[in-house]
């Protein structure tokens, strides 16, 4: 990890567009030269970031998303300053665009999508990776036709598939939003049959999400 000094900060952010921010500061940067820059703080004082921070477990969560071919943003630099006590972690711009706006382009192959969302959910709970932020503003469609994850912080990668309880409990992240449950109410056999075949689960367990899903959406 590199320190830096204030002035190394200051210069950084230099003429970056400020993404995102809230009471305690800025959160997302845009550098216009295909980096973001995103800064972490320690949000409790007894906490368990004081052993690993945040920034740390964002780079971890990228290098283990690679390992796994699963695509996201690439790290370019891992930096502390503290001045302003924060973590900062440089990576490269991933271009895309959001899934939400995606899905709710009716003019674009909307059945196949919701189908290949379906099919990205259950791959992502096949591999181990319980995305707690996985909802449809943190999921790019890539140039490609891929799915990439961004907003990395909140995730836990296992060390086998998921099991049946979490990704139920996964399913209430992903549609924690009123205009996502919308867009899968009007195309939810497209986008559950995809996952469940995907995700290779019994009759039973199949069932077990089906009726989670929908009490979701209820």
């Amino acid at each position: 990890m590199e320190k830096i000094s204030h002035a190394q900060y200051q210069q950084l952010i230099k003429n970056a567009e400020i993404i995102e921010k809230d009471g305690f500061g800025l959160k997302v940067l845009d550098t216009k030269q295909g980096e973001m820059i995103k800064l972490f703080r320690r949000k409790r004082f007894f906490s368990t970031a004081l052993l690993k921070p945040y920034a740390v477990r964002f780079v971890d969560n990228a290098e283990q998303l690679s390992t796994l071919d699963i695509p996201s943003i690439t790290i370019n630099r891992l930096l502390w300053c503290p001045s302003i006590k924060r973590h900062l972690v440089i990576y490269q711009r991933l271009e895309g665009e959001l899934l939400r706006d995606v899905l709710s382009n009716t003019s674009s192959n909307t059945k196949e999508m919701f189908r290949q969302f379906g099919g990205f959910i259950a791959q992502l709970h096949n591999k181990g990776v319980y995305f707690r932020s996985a909802h449809m503003k943190n999921i790019l469609v890539l140039p490609n036709g891929e799915f990439g994850l961004i907003d990395i912080s909140d995730m836990q990668i296992k060390h086998s598939s998921l099991k049946l309880n979490l990704r139920q409990r996964n399913f209430e992240h992903i549609l924690r939003y009123p205009e996502d449950k919308s867009l899968i109410q009007s195309h939810f056999q497209d986008y559950f049959s995809s996952y469940i075949k995907a995700a290779q689960l019994n009759e039973s367990e199949a069932r077990k999400v089906e009726q989670t899903i929908k009490s979701i959406l209820a």
